[in-house]
């Protein structure tokens, strides 16, 4: 949905806006600039990409094209005091006294704000990759875990619950810490209907047989076996 979301973005900054007449040309500026904010603060929220430092370049490239835009409103604005009002002075409205000041000063915030950003990408990079996590060796990269259609966990924890209870709430934790992003079923946090207990089970896409003292005598283990 995240590719769709961003084709859409890309449709409507470079084809939907010159469906507004070219007389108001400002108003595209507009809407291109409420795209752009609302697309900023939705990679931030969502983070949709599996690397940190990912996200972190994604959100800035973003912000350096909502400055641009930015930048694009306030030289119409100046170009607009200047040609429109005779003897008014942009500097009373925009604080800029030239359309060289203007342009000169949105370079230098562009600049800025992709150097944060790059500082903070290199040190989210270097953060991540001391987390203990299992990692391809062909890549370095954290395997992508994806589900075929149908399955809502990766891993079924089949486990008797007076004996392998506490054994099997360690093995999810210490799975969600090695693989961010896996699903594991664990009866105490997902399950919800003991009768749709085989359901679960097809909807996994694989299973954990935890054999502690008793799991064969119990019903429940049985059905899930």
């Amino acid at each position: 949905w995240w590719e769709a979301l961003e084709l859409a973005r890309k449709l409507v900054l470079t084809g939907a806006v010159l469906l507004i007449p070219e007389e108001r040309a400002f108003v595209r500026l507009v809407v291109a600039t409420l795209v752009c904010v609302c697309y900023s603060v939705a990679i931030a929220i969502v983070r949709p990409y599996n690397r940190v430092e990912d996200d972190v370049l994604a959100v800035a490239t973003s912000l350096v094209l909502l400055l641009f835009f930015l930048g694009a409103n306030w030289t119409t604005i100046f170009l607009g005091i200047e040609e429109r009002y005779q003897g008014a002075d942009p500097a009373d409205v925009l604080g800029f006294s030239s359309l060289t000041g203007l342009v000169n000063s949105m370079i230098a915030l562009v600049g800025a704000v992709l150097i944060f950003f790059l500082i903070g990408a290199i040190f989210a990079a270097r953060r991540v990759a001391k987390l203990p996590t299992f990692r391809l060796v062909s890549t370095k990269q954290l395997p992508e875990l994806t589900l075929a259609h149908g399955l809502k966990w990766h891993l079924f924890n089949s486990h008797i619950w007076s004996t392998g209870q506490d054994a099997a709430a360690v093995i999810k934790k210490q799975l969600m810490l090695l693989l961010p992003g896996v699903r594991v079923f664990l009866d105490v946090d997902d399950l919800k209907d003991i009768g749709a207990l085989e359901q679960y089970i097809r909807g996994t896409q694989m299973v954990l047989f935890f054999l502690s003292q008793g799991y064969f005598r119990s019903k429940n283990c049985l059905r899930e076996v």
